[in-house]
């Protein structure tokens, strides 16, 4: 644990409907490295303020400012009745990066929790804020599917492109390797001159590892992959390596396995 600090999970989220979701999915997180929730919600301040008029603009705000806290907190209460986690629900008015970086600036979160985006339709969580967090955050993001609740009882592991280098500062993710009964799945993407054994982990007790040739399709087959063994989280290295396999991912790089790997991806420290 973190010198008797509970680890801080902090919850991105639009509101919209299936923001129970994740907000279920981040309460796991929490239970399983003994952690806290925050729940924080950005709102554009033109999508408030439509009036010309001064008193009619602040009382739009006051009337979005209940409305958006009576929201929240009914979220937050569903969630931890159910979880038996207390959650921290905070919102506020703005450029919508600016207030995140702000916040992440504040809390010093140890892990940012986000919905994958589910189409190209801007919103608050839409396509240029998960390359944003992945940017100005260095450390771990959690992205998970929307539709969807983690499933914590039947876990199993993959890394991607990771398995010489189990990040060790990862609290969370050699939690949920040691709560998982399954082998841990190592994939990677490589040239065909990269031998088959090179690099697993010596910490890891049992790893199947299987390696791609670099095509366009690599990702989709990895999914196939994941699928078929009911991995239900991706560990991905997204920091530099001196390993022949394993690199550095750029943030297109990143862009392009979160629309391709289906399960929850968690992001390690860049």
């Amino acid at each position: 644990m973190k010198n008797n600090n509970k680890y801080k999970v902090l919850v991105l989220s639009d509101l919209t409907d299936d923001s129970i979701n994740v907000l279920q999915t981040a309460t796991k997180v929490a239970q399983i490295i003994d952690g806290q929730v925050d729940l924080f919600h950005v709102r554009k301040a033109t999508n408030v303020v439509k009036q010309s008029n001064q008193l009619a603009a602040m009382r739009a705000i006051n009337d979005n400012y209940k409305a958006i806290e009576k929201e929240l907190n009914s979220l937050a209460g569903s969630v931890s009745e159910i979880d038996e986690i207390k959650i921290n629900p905070v919102f506020s008015f703005g450029n919508i990066k600016k207030q995140i970086e702000n916040h992440i600036e504040t809390t010093k979160p140890d892990i940012v929790v986000l919905g994958k985006r589910k189409s190209v339709k801007p919103a608050f969580l839409g396509d240029k804020i998960i390359p944003f967090v992945l940017k100005k955050f260095k450390g771990e993001v959690l992205l998970i599917d929307k539709d969807t609740v983690w499933d914590t009882q039947a876990l199993s592991v993959g890394l991607f492109n990771a398995t010489d280098n189990v990040d060790s500062n990862s609290q969370f993710i050699h939690h949920v390797i040691a709560r998982s009964e399954k082998p841990v799945r190592a994939f990677k993407v490589a040239d065909k001159t990269i031998a088959e054994n090179e690099g697993n982990d010596p910490t890891l007790k049992e790893v199947v590892s299987y390696i791609f040739e670099k095509n366009d399709d690599a990702l989709k087959t990895i999914s196939n992959y994941m699928s078929k063994n009911k991995v239900n989280l991706m560990f991905v290295d997204r920091k530099p390596s001196t390993s022949k396999v394993a690199t550095g991912l750029s943030i297109s790089e990143l862009n392009n396995l979160i629309d391709n790997l289906k399960a929850p991806l968690l992001l390690s420290r860049s």
